[in-house]
């Protein structure tokens, strides 16, 4: 049920999906990255963390922009970059770090 990307690295504003918000993590760079959630679901999970991620986030994608928003085309971070921030590249540990830590915002 992920975004449809276009090639594969970058998504567009036309790719997020109506109804959809984004829960942002600053790293102390100031480096933002983001995934993209449902607002609905990500209610429920902040009180019954029993509820799979997976109904809660659009994709396990992760994105990064420079700091300061809505940047078009955003890009998927490196490797060391989410080493650098969240000391893991595991796609899963950090999707989990983001939406306990993130702040939720509207597109």
């Amino acid at each position: 049920m992920g975004a449809n990307m276009k090639n594969g690295q970058n998504i567009t504003a036309s790719d997020i999906r109506e109804g959809t918000c984004k829960i942002v993590y600053k790293g102390e760079t100031g480096e933002e990255f983001y995934v993209i959630a449902i607002p609905d679901m990500l209610k429920l999970w902040k009180t019954n963390k029993t509820i799979p991620l997976v109904d809660v986030v659009q994709s396990f994608d992760i994105f990064t922009s420079p700091a300061g928003g809505n940047v078009f085309p955003a890009d998927h971070p490196s490797k060391g970059q989410l080493e650098n921030t969240f000391k893991t590249s595991n796609t899963d540990e950090v999707v989990r770090f983001i939406v306990e830590n993130g702040t939720s915002k509207n597109f």
